[in-house]
This record gives structure tokens, C-alpha cells and sequence, in this order.
């Protein structure tokens, strides 16, 4: 490995664990728990220091030892990254720091179903502004757009995005265009992708099948702590697995995807709920208008179980996440999904089927997107240190 090659490796690897470590660190711990030598994780520890990324502590005592040790943590605020997510009924913004601390955070709620990718960048040029502005002097890692579709392999392009009525939109491109965005890093990725890249820090060396719900239906396949992502980087698109062949039409124009059953469109359409429904109000007027909590658990847990039981037979994992709208109540779908999946899987004739909620925050999607945005600083602090 070329020098430089592994002056980046190195940095990288010492920032990682100095941001993972959820607690300071000393420079022998960083040592120990890195493999790298103590005069290399010194001379990397003060290069970090200098360029402000990582802070000293006050110096204390180790108790086993009695010597002297000096705790170190990412500096706070002095870079940021940028999460924005775009929802059928909502978009938001989530700035944090490099040690994941919440600097702002706003949604706006709205009907951005079939509204053009000009008005949408304009509403997310607006709170990026606003986000932004009172932090004039601090700078940005970079930007990720979480998007509720199918993107091109280059994390620019939106080739399906069926709730907000969006085909092959250029929406990086889009987004570029406006001064906000200009300067930072900039990509997009997949809602549920990256609900699943925040559930992944809660469950870290951890296999299961996340199935995420938002005004649509997606997923992703986690195999030891990694996401899979599949040849064109769809893997997991749970929501437009079949159930029932030729039944109803969903969003994407195809017939009998799970979608087209337990989306927020879906529910609320068969109920006939007014359009102002929150995702988050979404079961339990559901539940007034069937008069029966319990006849809304069997309408989502069937179709879902299907599903998860498919889907389980063919990656032979025996884990399911819920998250989105279904986290609340993965508890009481949890009889429903077991009846079906036990039914079906094979996986349950080795052992217990797990149905868990996601351990994530309330918009996980979001957190990954603000995550994601960090990125280029924790994979190449050398290029971020020799640019600024």
C-alpha cells in the first residue's frame, strides 16, 4: 500500500473508532482496539487534533494503573452533515455533527405526491437555508436526499419514485442548480436503505430482514452488520414482492404488490380516510373506522407475513425488523406475522422466529441520510484535512 494510501486507512480507521466508541477514548485504548502501533496512533491522533476533528478531555487516572491518561472525543460542531428527506406528505432536514448530535431539525408537512422535482428542490433549498444559515462559518461534510424509490447506480438519478409520481428524474442534477447546494458533496439514496444503515448501529455484526413502512412499503436484507445491496443496489424492495397476482393495482403500475395492501395509500384508501391522515394517526383511525384494532392487525399482518415468510425462505435468515408506521405496533402484529411466517417459513423448523421493532429513532431514514452525509470525512479524513 502506497503511503498516502495508508495515511488515509489509518486516519480513517482511528476516526471511526473514536466516533463508534459512544465514550472517550485514550490513545492506548485506541491502540489496543485498532491494531495500529502507540507512536502511529499518536502521530494520527494529533493530526486529527490539529485539524479539529477530534478534542482532548481533561487528563485523569487510569484506577488499574494509576498512570495518567487523556480522554479523546470528536470535536462537536465543527463540521456538519446534512440529512433531507423527501415523503409523499412531508420533506424534512436533520443536521448533526460528527459525533451524531442534533443541531436542527424541521419537517414540514404538505402534499408533495405528483409535485414536479422544480418545486420540491425549492422547498428543500428553502429549509437547507434556513438549516444552514445561523452556521455560516462551520463546514459541510456533505448533503444526502433520503427518496422513497429506485435510484440509478449513481445515487443522482430517480428511475422510479411511485408515490411522488416521479420517473427518471435527474434530482441531484436538479438540486445543484440552486446555491444551497452548490458546494458540499451531494447524493441521494433510498429511503429504506437508509432507515436499515441507522438500525445497522443499533445492531452492529447482526443478520435480519428489515421492513420499513412509510407511505410506501420497503426493505433491506442486513447480513452481518452489512446491507446488502444487490446488483443494481435494490435489494430489499419488499414492497413490490407479489401476493396476489393480478389483484390490485399498485403505484408502480404492476398488479398484487404488497404495497398496493398496507401503504399509507392503500389502508387509507380501502378505508376511506381523508387525505389530511398522518402517516403516524394512520392505524388508529384505521381502527375507529373498522371499529376493530384487532381486524387492522389481521389486514397489515397477513399480507406482510406472506411476504416475510417468501422472503425468509430465500435469504434463510430467521430476524425481522419492523420499522416506520409498523414499529409502534410490532407488538400486536406480532401473532399475526408469527401464525403466517411459522406456517411458511422454513426457517421455523430449526428454531424461534424473532419479529422485533426497530431500535432506531422515529425517522431513521432521515438519521441515515444525516449519516450517509458524514461519510466522505470518516472514509477520507486525509483528502478533507489536506483540502481545507
Amino acid at each position: 500500500m502506497q503511503s498516502s494510501h495508508l495515511r488515509e486507512h489509518n486516519l480513517s480507521t482511528v476516526l471511526r473508532a473514536v466516533a463508534g466508541a459512544g465514550a472517550p477514548l485514550s490513545r492506548a485504548a485506541l491502540a489496543k482496539g485498532t491494531g495500529l502501533t502507540k507512536p502511529t496512533v499518536s502521530k494520527l491522533v494529533q493530526e486529527l487534533l490539529d485539524a479539529g476533528l477530534l478534542v482532548e478531555g481533561q487528563q485523569t487516572a487510569v484506577r488499574s494503573s494509576g498512570r495518567p491518561m487523556i480522554p479523546l472525543s470528536i470535536a462537536r460542531g465543527s463540521v456538519l452533515g446534512v440529512g433531507l428527506e423527501i415523503a409523499a406528505d412531508h420533506l424534512a432536514c436533520l443536521v448533526t455533527d460528527l459525533g451524531g448530535r442534533v443541531l436542527h431539525e424541521d419537517t414540514r408537512f404538505g402534499a408533495y405526491a405528483g409535485a414536479s422535482v422544480d418545486e420540491v428542490a425549492a422547498a428543500l433549498s428553502g429549509l437547507l437555508d434556513d438549516a444552514l444559515s445561523p452556521r455560516p462559518d462551520v463546514p459541510v461534510a456533505g448533503i444526502c436526499v433520503s427518496v422513497p424509490g429506485r435510484l440509478a447506480p449513481d445515487r443522482g438519478t430517480v428511475l422510479s419514485a411511485p408515490n411522488l409520481a416521479w420517473e427518471h428524474v435527474p434530482l441531484v442534477e436538479r438540486l445543484r442548480r440552486l446555491p444551497p447546494f452548490r458546494g458540499p458533496a451531494l447524493t441521494a439514496g433510498n429511503d429504506s436503505m437508509l432507515a436499515a444503515r441507522t438500525e445497522v448501529l443499533h445492531r452492529p455484526g447482526e443478520s435480519f430482514l428489515f421492513l420499513h413502512g412509510e407511505t410506501g412499503i420497503g426493505g433491506a436484507v442486513v447480513l452481518d452488520g452489512r446491507i446488502h445491496r444487490g446488483e443494481h443496489g435494490w435489494a430489499g424492495e419488499l414492497g413490490h414482492l407479489t401476493i396476489t397476482p393480478g389483484g390490485e393495482l399498485c403505484r408502480c403500475g404492476r398488479r398484487g404488490c404488497l404495497e398496493a395492501y398496507v401503504s399509507y395509500h392503500a389502508l387509507r384508501a380501502r378505508t376511506g380516510l381523508p387525505e389530511d391522515v398522518r402517516i403516524e394517526d394512520l392505524v388508529a383511525a384505521t381502527a375507529e373506522r373498522l371499529r376493530s384494532r384487532d381486524a387492522v392487525m389481521e389486514m397489515i399482518g397477513r399480507p406482510l407475513g406472506v411476504v416475510l415468510a417468501n422472503s425468509m425462505n430465500v435469504l434463510d435468515l430467521s430476524t425481522v425488523v419492523l420499522s416506520g408506521y409498523f414499529a409502534p405496533i410490532a407488538a400486536e402484529l406480532e401473532p399475526v406475522l408469527r401464525e403466517v411466517v411459522e406456517a411458511h417459513a422454513l426457517t421455523a423448523e430449526v428454531g424461534p422466529i424473532e419479529i422485533q421493532r426497530s431500535a432506531a429513532d422515529a425517522h431513521p431514514a432521515l438519521s441515515g441520510a444525516a449519516a450517509t452525509a458524514l461519510e466522505p470525512i470518516l472514509a477520507s479524513p486525509a483528502r478533507w484535512i489536506d483540502r481545507r
